[in-house]
């Protein structure tokens, strides 16, 4: 990234991107008021300009900011983690009875092949 790791006081890490930004944004400002008040025929093309010019500059705002957010010790991994070894049965077994479903037969609970197929009116070949 275009930022270094050095630390820049009231900055943060990535002081390039402050800086290019804030660049963006003051040619970006000056062109789009250069087109609303100074009379010329291509007004409207610094006024796009001007435009698009500050749009742009909100890239460099998102790589200083998401430069200078700091990690905790555990990590979005460990956040997942904890989420995800959470026992849910409902979520492996169909809804609760109390919302008047039969649980989805999963793996664990299918005994045989002939348990989901089979009916008791059907007669089986020998």
């Amino acid at each position: 990234m275009l930022c270094s790791l050095a630390q820049y006081g009231g900055l943060g890490r990535c002081a390039c991107s402050f800086w290019l930004a804030v660049a963006f944004d003051i040619v970006g400002l000056t062109v789009l008021l250069l087109g609303v008040f100074v009379s010329v025929f291509f007004y409207d093309l610094l006024i796009y300009a001007g435009a698009i010019v500050i749009f742009l500059s909100l890239i460099w705002w998102v790589f200083w900011y998401s430069g200078n957010i700091e990690r905790s010790a555990g990590g979005i991994g460990g956040a997942v983690r904890s989420l995800s070894s959470r026992k849910k049965p409902w979520l492996h077994h169909g809804l609760p009875a109390e919302f008047g479903l039969e649980p989805t037969p999963t793996c664990s609970m299918v005994t045989s092949y002939y348990d989901l197929h089979v009916s008791t009116d059907l007669e089986l070949p020998a």
